[in-house]
């Protein structure tokens, strides 16, 4: 009997030990997982540099128009990046310089035409004054900076320094967008080529989406900084990345899907589109609407773009309209922003990642087999596929 004990004693001893060295191998298993995710967020650190005193001035002007304080204005970098994007998007025939706007801004005079939004500046001011106080103590680095790190490759580090620049004033259309600049002398102008930086259109903001400050900061100004960011570190990593320095297609056709890729993932992050795709595709027929339009004025053009009868301005007009003006007319985005939902959904965020790294044809194909297996999804424009 003492040696029946001894071998079940063995054993359960032997079962024990086994036992217990498999949780060991499964917790070294996880803890490396955990730790390789761990570093691949480490290469990825995004440090915020806030700017608002462009904004503080203005609104010290509204209340008092001392000729010292609009010189103050004027030589503000956030004032400066803002009058440059006008300037760059509107025609420069008849239009006046920002100085010569509040030398002669007059709230009533309703019929002058408002290239620059003072007059907006001035109707929203309240608005905008609170949420600004609001804005220089909120936290940038939590959820905004988590909505991107999934989607940016990891196959190399990123230190970025994401300056923003909160103004009042700016071009109608531009709640929020990535700018290049080129600092000369302490003169900020807009080029092709620089350090990118954000604007951020308060004005605009408070306009469109509500008086209720702390929706405003914590919904909407935290998911517009999300598609702002994820611009702006996206830039970072194509300055560095082998891929993007070596493949990238300069032509309006190459443009324009690099839009679709770009504005697409940033759209999908921005104001709950994700959340909304998840919840409400499959059981919205207006969001598959949505859809179609966006492909069918994509096929257009695409068309155009091809077209060797069209000038290099009208096409540049429809590279700007597919990422331009009213949310659902942006068909380049809208369209970019249906196909990351769809690809997402079938093979993960990790493919959302690998198409960063290996370009926009590359995201193009991805939706493309996808479309293949599900018919009933709006197909590429022939003259794409062919790309």
């Amino acid at each position: 009997m003492k040696n029946i004990g001894l071998i079940i004693n063995s054993n359960i001893l032997l079962f024990l030990f086994a036992t217990s060295a498999l949780i060991g191998i499964c917790s070294c298993n996880q803890s490396k997982t955990t730790d390789k995710t761990n570093d691949n967020f480490e290469k990825l650190k995004i440090k915020f540099n806030i700017h608002t005193k462009s904004s503080d001035l203005l609104l010290k002007w509204f209340d008092n128009q001392l000729d010292t304080i609009m010189k103050e204005i004027l030589e503000q970098p956030g004032t400066q990046i803002m009058a440059g994007i006008v300037e760059n998007t509107l025609s420069r025939n008849e239009l006046p310089t920002f100085f010569d706007e509040l030398k002669n801004f007059s709230i009533n005079d309703s019929l002058k035409s408002d290239p620059y939004g003072l007059r907006l500046a001035w109707f929203q001011r309240d608005e905008s004054s609170l949420l600004l106080n609001k804005i220089k103590e909120y936290n940038f680095q939590g959820e905004i900076v988590e909505r991107i790190k999934p989607y940016i490759p990891t196959d190399y580090p990123l230190d970025v320094e994401c300056k923003v620049y909160f103004v009042l004033t700016g071009w109608e259309w531009g709640d929020a967008m990535v700018r290049k600049i080129t600092n000369i002398d302490n003169h900020y102008r807009v080029t092709e080529q620089g350090e990118p930086v954000i604007i951020v259109n308060l004005s605009i903001i408070t306009k469109l989406y509500g008086d209720d400050i702390d929706i405003l900061l914590n919904d909407d100004i935290s998911h517009t900084m999300s598609h702002e960011l994820f611009h702006l570190v996206f830039a970072e990593y194509q300055n560095v990345s082998s891929y993007w320095k070596n493949n990238r297609d300069t032509t309006k056709i190459g443009q324009l899907v690099e839009i679709i890729q770009n504005e697409g993932i940033a759209h999908y992050l921005s104001h709950n589109q994700k959340q909304n795709l998840i919840e409400n595709y499959n059981s919205s027929n207006e969001l598959k609407e949505r859809e179609k339009e966006a492909f069918k004025q994509l096929s257009i053009a695409v068309k155009q773009l091809l077209n060797t009868e069209l000038s290099n301005q009208e096409k540049d007009d429809i590279l700007m309209k597919s990422n331009a003006g009213r949310y659902w007319d942006k068909f380049g985005a809208i369209a970019g922003k249906f196909m990351v939902y769809h690809i997402e959904r079938e093979y993960g965020e990790q493919a959302i990642q690998q198409s960063l790294s290996k370009g926009a044809y590359y995201f193009l194909e991805l939706y493309n087999k996808l479309q293949i297996e599900s018919p009933t999804l709006p197909s590429l424009p022939e003259e794409l596929k062919k790309q």
